[in-house]
């Protein structure tokens, strides 16, 4: 991605935000790319590639926590109500009034709260491998109320105080678990109880996944030793420790369900973010939605990538938008 096209904007809490942006086109589109764990823009690379050219803008932020964004401590900062709003602080600071908003991972969660929150400034959503997440999102099919009881068992780990000490230890551990050279690794060493940590302090490094470069990941993984870990981490404290509570629960209900135009690329081999609990909460609150489902882990758009940058391609023809 061309570093001449970042820019930095401070927002209205005072954070700093790091982000690239290429205006589109006449009559084009701007899409709003929103990354997870432990990404940063550059995770959206090869979308940027794909839409750019064709004159679509394309607006990729470092999320709060990442890249070049500010990094605060306190998991309070990682609500996802404030990181909507943040980003539509981004928005305002490039004149975008609507986009179509792109998630995955934790970055799903931040486009599902702009779609409850600001659902006006987006003419349509799509979700890859992590589906819309509504606020009652413990009891929507995703998760039960009880966590440890889940395929999100690693978060009690990730959320510990001094789990960023031993993952930036042993970084090249943590990325070839977060970027498995099969999925069959979430299955085996990262849900199950102890396995997280029993793989990063053993420091076992199976390899690169083939859709991932040793180039590319040479440059995530030096993004990644930049940033550091501390900061981004506060995500799993944030909802371990149930800090988004209080946001979620003042969300009118009529704002659960998506009226726009919405997307879910689902992954088949996501051990994490499953395919069947996330079509069923698209069934729940966006039964008009696009549902594509592909044998893929959690990274469908890196793992995919000529499919996926068609399918969104497909999808935002049929929005039939780009004269807005």
């Amino acid at each position: 991605m061309d570093s001449s096209l970042y820019k930095d904007t401070t927002v209205s809490r005072g954070f700093t935000y790091h982000y690239f942006h290429s205006p589109a086109a006449p009559g084009q589109l701007t899409l709003l790319f929103i990354h997870g764990f432990p990404s940063s823009s550059h995770d959206w690379r090869r979308q940027v590639a794909y839409f750019r050219p064709k004159g679509y803008g394309v607006l990729v932020p470092d999320i709060i926590g990442a890249g070049g964004t500010s990094k605060p401590d306190s998991a309070d900062a990682f609500r996802f109500s404030l990181i909507a709003r943040d980003l539509v602080d981004v928005l305002d600071a490039e004149g975008l009034q609507t986009v179509v908003g792109i998630g995955h991972d934790w970055g799903s969660v931040v486009l599902s709260r702009l779609a409850n929150l600001y659902s006006e400034r987006f003419h349509a959503f799509a979700w890859l491998a992590l589906s819309y997440v509504p606020p009652t999102w413990q009891t929507s099919g995703l998760a039960n109320a009880d966590a440890k009881n889940t395929q999100f068992v690693y978060w009690e780990y990730l959320s510990r105080d001094t789990a960023y000490v031993m993952c930036e230890q042993n970084l090249d551990s943590f990325l070839h678990l977060t970027y498995p050279e099969t999925p069959d690794h979430w299955y085996e060493s990262l849900s199950p109880p102890g396995k997280t940590q029993a793989w990063i302090e053993s420091d076992r490094r199976p390899g690169l996944p083939e859709w991932l470069s040793q180039e590319e990941y040479d440059v995530a993984r030096e993004t990644l030793a930049k940033a550091g870990l501390k900061s981004a981490l506060n995500y799993y404290k944030a909802m371990v420790n149930g800090v988004n509570t209080q946001d979620d629960e003042s969300i009118p209900e009529e704002a659960h369900k998506i009226q726009k135009p919405a997307l879910f690329i689902a992954s088949a081999r996501d051990s994490v973010c499953t395919a069947a609990g996330g079509k069923t909460v698209m069934a729940q609150y966006a039964p008009h939605a696009t549902i594509i489902e592909l044998n893929v882990g959690h990274w469908p758009h890196l793992e995919e990538t000529g499919r996926v940058n068609l399918e969104l391609d497909k999808w935002l023809d049929t929005l039939n938008l780009r004269e807005l």
